[in-house]
Formats: C-alpha cells, structure tokens, sequence
C-alpha cells in the first residue's frame, strides 16, 4: 500500500487544509493519508483553538485516513523541533512514501538547496554569517546574505523563503528528511488563499482569521463561516463543548511559576537563555496579561512566538534537560493513535510489523511498551492535556478512559 503523510496543526481546521489533502492523495494516488497532528498545544506557543479530539474529527472528515499525535515536546517547540519530532516519527513508521507540506514557495528544488546549506553549514556560509553579524546585522539578514553566497546566487525568492512561516516550516522538514537519511519523499504545494499571519476573511482564509473572527464575535455568523470551513470544522466548530483555547487564562498560572522562579531564574525551562531569562523576570515586576508580557519582552531578535512558546515551558515546566535526553533518543519511540478510518487497519498491522516505532490506540497499551523515558514523554504530553481540559472544557478528563476516534 502507498500511504503519503502531512504535519499539521489543523488550528482549526480550514478548506486550505483540505486542500492540500486532497491534492496530497491525488498527486500520490495513495492508498492512506496519514496526519501527524499537534495536540492540545500548538507551535505558536499557545494552546489549540479547539481540542485535539474536535480537531481530529474535522480532519478524519475531511480526508485524513489516519491521525497521530505529535508530543507537546515538539508541538511546543521552535520549527526545528517541531519538524524534528514529527519527522521522527514518519520515518520510523516504516510506510511512509511521501511527505506534502504547504509553502509559499512551491519550489522544491530551491527549498532543498537552502535545507542542505542550513543543514551542513559550508565553510562559506559559516564565514558570512559571522562577518555579518559582527558587522551589525540581524541574525536574520545575516543568515539570508550567507546563503545568498553560499548558493552564489542574488534570487529574491531566498529572502521570502527564510522569512515566511511556512516556507522555514518547509526548511525544517526537508532538514529532518536529510539528517534522518530518510526515503521519504519530500513534495511542496503551493499556499493558496491568505497569508499565515493575514486576518482577512475570504473562502481561504488563514487559521488567523478564523481564529480572530471567533474569537471576536460572540454571535457566529454560521452563513459567514461556512464560506471559510469544510463542513465537517463547521460543525466541530458551532457544536464545541467548551472555550475557545487562549493565552490570556494562564496569567495568573504564570505568574505563580514566575513567583516561584524569582530567586533561581528560568535557566532550567526549555528555549530560555540568560537575556530572555532577565527579561522575563524583569518585566514580571509589574502585573501585565500573557500578552502584554509576550510584547514587553519582544525585541529585534526575540521573536512574540519565542517568548509566547518559552512562556509556555515555564507554565508546563518544561526542562531543556528532558528535551535534551528525548533528541538523544530519537526524539520519540511511540506513535498514539488519537483517530482513525476502520479501513486503515492493515495500515497499522503494517506498522507493527515493518516499523522502528511503538504504535498503540488506547492508552492502557503503553506502560507495558515504552521505556522510562518514553514513558516520560507521554507523561509530559498527558500533563499538558489535561490542563487543557480543565482550563476550556471545565473537565478532569483521564485520557487512560477514552477512545480514539474510528469512523
């Protein structure tokens, strides 16, 4: 069987994504699709708009044959983490052909050529990006000038490509393809409809929009949003059981870890070096929302998402240590099931029998396969769905009782 595989987030789940879905198995002809899929906390450094389960169903609706959750480790994590970890875990499936993303660049040629010099780092890159830097620049325009010269070239799509969300997305995947040695093949599809960041309404728009137009009106306009979603996100959407996921409810969690970290500093958390450490304390003095915290502490080489994500280490207490041992492992040895297509099935016996990975459906199943630290992980990933729940369902929900979804 051919089975092709997307990494998503589905924040919430749009006709762009559906979209590259459809485009993915036509393209392939595949017989599966299988979806590595953030949980309950996305790469932006904040929680999902709506919970993994909803987000789940939307997607298996929609053209997902098959959908995996990807470790709050690496769901929370910078770009190369994110792509690292859920990389990881495609390749050690063992069935995986194909690997589509959307970018802004469709270009997968040139998007390889930039992945190979930011993945080996030639002599010359190293040398420019240092003379830059000293020069004054921005760790940004250093690096665009470095691989300017390094692929002797003056193309102005480079600078798109490393300053476009999904496009250093597209970058990051094709570098964990390469480092792994994968086979997987790597294919690029075209972003239509809005830019990542655009709050424009229209029959494509972003994830942003739809999040912000939610978010804004407390009446939803359902003629308005069925123009923006597939019907199956529609009626995840308008039948949601709970809130909206949001930075703004973890203030006061916040704060309470900040207090508690005052005497020590944030060294230990995850993505926090000594500047962003003074920073974060610094700024704490003064009771702000996470927001305004997020922008207190924003400046020309600290990006909002960095902050907004480092934030969320501390409220999940996450440790750059652990995520250290997880790279050292691989980066994850199980793959969860959160949903799935009863066709699928051979699919996971395949898995089981050819794969360098521990797949499972029900929870119970993993104490008797995981190892310490894989067992850490999921324990980590369980932590932080649960705080979830609590924070925008109002539920203590033990996911050792649920079900993945089978359609």
């Amino acid at each position: 069987m051919k089975t092709v595989a997307v990494i998503a987030e589905f924040n919430p789940f749009h006709n762009g994504h559906k979209y590259i879905l459809e485009k993915a198995k036509k393209e392939t002809n595949a017989d599966n699709l299988l979806v590595i899929m953030s949980g309950d906390f996305v790469q932006r450094g904040a929680p999902a708009f709506l919970d993994k389960f909803s987000r789940t169903n939307a997607a298996l609706n929609s053209g997902a044959d098959l959908i995996l959750e990807l470790p709050i480790y690496y769901s929370l994590g910078s770009a190369e983490y994110f792509a690292q970890g859920a990389v990881s875990i495609l390749d050690r499936l063992g069935i995986v052909n194909d690997l589509f993303f959307g970018s802004e660049c469709d270009d997968i040629s040139l998007l390889s050529d930039i992945a190979d010099i930011l993945a080996n780092e030639p002599a010359d890159f190293k040398y420019m990006l240092k003379d830059k830097l000293r020069s004054g620049d921005s760790f940004a325009l250093a690096r665009e000038k470095a691989v300017l010269q390094a692929l002797h070239t003056d193309d102005p799509r480079v600078k798109d490509i490393l300053s476009s969300p999904n496009n250093i997305l597209a970058l990051e995947y094709l570098k964990a393809l390469k480092k792994l040695n994968s086979s997987i093949k790597p294919h690029s599809i075209k972003r239509l409809g809005s830019d990542y960041n655009s709050k424009e309404l229209s029959d494509m728009p972003s994830a942003t929009a739809i999040r912000s137009y939610l978010a804004e009106n407390n009446k939803i306009v359902q003629d308005e949003l069925k123009k923006m979603v597939p019907v199956s996100s529609f009626d995840s959407i308008i039948d949601y059981d709970g809130q909206f996921g949001n930075t703004e409810n973890f203030t006061n969690l916040l704060y309470y870890k900040l207090f508690q970290s005052r005497e020590k500093g944030l060294l230990e958390y995850l993505d926090i070096n000594e500047e962003l450490s003074n920073k974060i304390l610094d700024a704490s003095e003064t009771l702000m929302s996470f927001d305004e915290l997020c922008i207190k502490c924003k400046s020309k080489n600290m990006a909002y998402s960095r902050i907004s994500r480092s934030l969320m280490h501390i409220i999940l207490d996450m440790k750059a240590s652990n995520m250290d041992e997880y790279k050292a492992d691989g980066y994850t040895g199980y793959a969860r099931i959160l949903g799935m297509k009863k066709e699928v099935s051979p699919c996971i016996k395949e898995i089981k029998n050819i794969g360098n990975i521990k797949i499972f459906t029900q929870l119970k199943e993993a104490p008797d396969q995981l190892s310490d630290l894989e067992m850490r992980l999921l324990n980590e990933t369980l932590f932080a769905n649960k705080l979830y729940s609590l924070e925008f369902k109002g539920k203590n929900i033990n996911e050792y009782r649920l079900q993945p979804t089978i359609l």
